[in-house]
């Protein structure tokens, strides 16, 4: 996920069976609790009482606004102005008046505690030394809660918003037409928490609020960057825009009017833009640099965006250890128009990341329905569409990404590369790092790779050694996610009385693994404090299971029963779909 908890780990997942019940009424009900040993009641575990679904928390729905004075913006409002009416809500930003709101208040603070309350401690933020720091460790774990709930649905909808088809839709098709067509989609969840999740984390993020989170919003509305505190900030163009566009989301007024969000997503996809255009003027060579900027006459926004990039950043020394014939290098400098198609195409998909990001804002902000998307070539000029960043209509050959950057953008960007050559100049190796690296494309996670016979996992982990301990274990255990051999239910490889098996699913899951036991062909999933048998995914020639191998019978992977567990996975449904859950007690 490309989502900050605590590094790059970690992260909280939200989802609801979106049932109602009075808060007075949960208190009774937990009450009730007490006596069942299988659920966890004095950490806020209980059933649905409707859906008998396990939950471990309620996400309070807060009434509306009572006034949107102010934050409507006037008829035909200029771009200027919604700017400048974004940064005064920012800079005005309040806490939410707390007089008989009480018991709301407190129900959103125990939400928030319970997230922070089901992440382990190497996860956890510390929240120590001053109470500024203490506020800003508790906002960024805040605002990385909604940033990796975004993330998730991102993943789940197969890593693009490509619009799924009905089973009904291929199924009087051809073959040949389907072949590239998308699956439908059964990841994301049929009521989203996402929508009152903002909510809640909006008005803690209020709570929690810091004068350090207004030095980047000096720098992105305003073209001062004239103090200290801003001059010595990490600069614009190399602040993550979508980490960026969720911090500006919870901080602004929850009844926050469409336009003044239309206005900071297109300012954010300015400064995405520019940060593209700068990573790929750093894997060009000196001969295509210099090609770049001899450019005359009217060329297209991208030539000239390198252009100006590359003369401004130049004699900051950054591009001093490319090399003439670079790896990177993508196109000769005898045909510049190749390599600018190259770059364009490059372009487009680092920048999408950021516009799947902004639609499921919008889509749960504002109820607007996701654009029908049914081509993956499309998806970039859908979204923009969708995102008003572009509103009249031009001819498909004519569009590109710089279509939706607004004009003129040289007196907004030229501040952001001179903050960057600032930095540049203070640390040069850390910022050709960060420069290369900034915008990459992440593969969706996915389960390993099994063979289709088990005899072959079986003769290869069959007597190999632990690489911990350095015994043959008993029960040899395989985790899907990484394939690290584990020690299963044994204390050679015990660390503070935790077995090696829940360890490694805390080290590698943050508290979720499945294992595959070599020696009996089964799956053992562990969530949290529970564990279970999920069943096998390898079946004989009649479809039948072989647990513990006594038949004998040749195994072979089922297809659809890896994919189910996949999707339980990804869908995060083990707590719901799996019933024989057993307390492992950290002994697994």
């Amino acid at each position: 996920m490309m989502s900050v908890n605590v590094g790059w780990e970690g992260g909280v997942h939200v989802q609801t069976c979106g049932h109602h019940l009075h808060l007075d009424c949960l208190k009774s009900y937990l009450s009730s609790l007490r006596s069942q040993q299988r659920l966890a009641a004095d950490r806020g575990e209980y059933a649905c009482p409707l859906c008998r679904q396990l939950a471990n928390s309620v996400l309070p729905l807060l009434p509306p606004p009572i006034s949107s004075l102010g934050l409507t913006p006037p008829p035909n409002a200029t771009d200027p102005e919604l700017l400048a009416g974004v940064n005064t809500m920012l800079r005005t930003a309040l806490p939410p008046p707390t007089q008989n709101v009480t018991s709301l208040m407190e129900a959103m603070s125990k939400s928030v505690e319970d997230m922070t309350n089901v992440t382990y401690a190497k996860y956890r933020q510390k929240i120590g030394g001053s109470r500024q720091q203490g506020n800003t460790n508790q906002l960024v774990f805040i605002m990385s809660i909604a940033r990796t709930n975004l993330e998730i649905e991102v993943a789940q909808r197969g890593g693009t918003l490509i619009t799924p088809l009905h089973p009904s839709v291929t199924q009087d098709m051809p073959s040949s037409s389907t072949s590239g067509l998308q699956p439908t989609n059964i990841l994301v969840p049929k009521r989203s928490a996402i929508s009152a999740l903002l909510r809640v984390l909006g008005v803690q993020a209020k709570l929690n609020l810091n004068p350090l989170w207004d030095v980047c919003c000096s720098g992105l509305f305003s073209q001062d960057f004239s103090s200290s505190s801003v001059a010595n900030n990490v600069p614009l163009l190399l602040v993550d825009p979508s980490t960026l566009l969720t911090q500006l989301i919870l901080l602004l007024p929850l009844n926050l009017d469409i336009a003044y969000f239309t206005r900071v997503v297109k300012i954010l996809y300015n400064l995405l833009y520019f940060q593209v255009v700068v990573q790929l003027s750093y894997k060009l060579t000196p001969a295509e640099r210099i090609q770049c900027t001899s450019q005359d006459g009217e060329t297209e926004l991208l030539e000239q965006a390198f252009a100006f990039v590359i003369r401004t950043l130049e004699g900051t020394g950054v591009y001093c250890e490319v090399e003439e014939v670079s790896s990177n290098c993508t196109c000769s400098s005898s045909s510049n128009s190749g390599c600018l198609k190259q770059a364009e195409a490059q372009l487009r998909t680092l920048c999408l990341p950021f516009l799947r990001i902004a639609a499921l804002l919008r889509h749960h902000l504002y109820s607007l329905p996701l654009p029908e998307i049914d081509d993956p070539e499309q998806e970039f000029l859908r979204l923009i569409y969708y995102l008003e960043l572009v509103r009249e209509g031009m001819s498909i050959h004519r569009f590109n990404g710089g279509s939706s950057v607004t004009f003129p953008w040289r007196p907004t960007v030229e501040p952001w590369l001179r903050q960057l050559g600032d930095f540049i100049s203070r640390s040069q190796m850390s910022s050709r790092s960060l420069i290369q690296e900034h915008h990459i494309l992440w593969n969706q996670p996915r389960l390993l790779s099994l063979p289709d016979l088990y005899d072959k996992i079986f003769q290869y982990y069959h007597r190999r050694q632990c690489t911990q301990c350095h015994s043959i274990p008993r029960e040899t255990s395989i985790c899907l996610l990484c394939g690290t051999l584990v020690c299963l239910k044994e204390s050679c490889c015990k660390q503070l009385s935790i077995c090696e098996a829940v360890q490694h699913s805390i080290d590698c899951g943050a508290g979720t693994a499945m294992y595959l036991v070599v020696t009996s062909s089964y799956i053992i999933v562990i969530r949290g404090k529970r564990a279970c048998l999920w069943g096998s995914v390898y079946l004989d020639s009649f479809g039948e299971e072989d647990r513990e191998l006594k038949r004998g019978k040749p195994l072979y992977l089922s297809a659809s029963r890896y994919e189910l567990l996949q999707q339980q996975w990804l869908a995060h449904r083990f707590d719901h779909m799996n019933k024989k859950w057993v307390w492992h007690r950290d002994a697994l």
